[in-house]
């Protein structure tokens, strides 16, 4: 009997020594694998909101795309001989931009159908987020029925062209007439920076 259990306890303190070892060799890696997730997982999130921006850029002569000049007022600039053409707006609102089908027919041909499908679930995401934001404050929206957009302020005008080449093919510009036109980055829109633009005090 005490042979039993002698051998007994032989075999589970050999299992229990191999759970041990097993788990110190497990461990690490699951810590690592961890931590390699989450470095992961920030870098897909800075790379979407990259995306965001430049999947639904014209890319043709992509190679002159920059980044930042897509939130810069002077890069939508234009003069415009054809009055018919512009779509005139006067009073404060949000004016939310998206691609034409001429866009979209260059985009799936540049990046290919199933990337472009992807950046534009996503700008898609980011732009009903942005109008459920406007909605929460109250401010009216509208949408781009052209290329040409004629903004009129109470002490100045200004003509922009939302498709212009290297311009996101989705966007979204912030009018108030008693001031200078916005763009607005769609993936980090807050409803503080809406009413700071907006001027709205609480």
């Amino acid at each position: 009997m005490y042979e039993t259990w002698r051998i007994q306890y032989i075999y589970v303190s050999a299992k229990l020594s191999a759970t041990i070892m097993i788990l110190r060799l497990v461990f690490p890696i699951c810590i690592g694998l961890c931590s390699c997730s989450q470095t992961t997982d920030k870098a897909m999130s800075s790379n979407t909101l990259h995306r965001v921006a430049t999947v639904t850029v014209d890319t043709v002569g992509a190679s002159a795309f920059d980044y930042e000049s897509i939130f810069k007022l002077d890069s939508y600039l234009t003069k415009i001989a054809d009055d018919d053409s512009i779509q005139l707006v006067d009073f404060d609102c949000a004016i939310l931009v998206y691609p034409t089908k001429k866009q979209v027919d260059d985009m799936i041909k540049n990046e290919g159908e199933a990337d472009f499908y992807v950046g534009a679930d996503d700008s898609n995401w980011y732009q009903a987020q942005a109008i459920d934001t406007l909605d929460h404050v109250a401010i009216k929206t509208i949408t781009a029925t052209g290329q040409f957009l004629r903004l009129k302020g109470q002490e100045r005008v200004w003509e922009l062209d939302v498709r212009k080449r290297n311009l996101p093919g989705w966007n979204l510009i912030f009018f108030k007439t008693t001031k200078e036109p916005q763009i607005v980055s769609t993936t980090d829109l807050t409803v503080y920076k809406v009413k700071d633009y907006f001027e709205i005090r609480e």
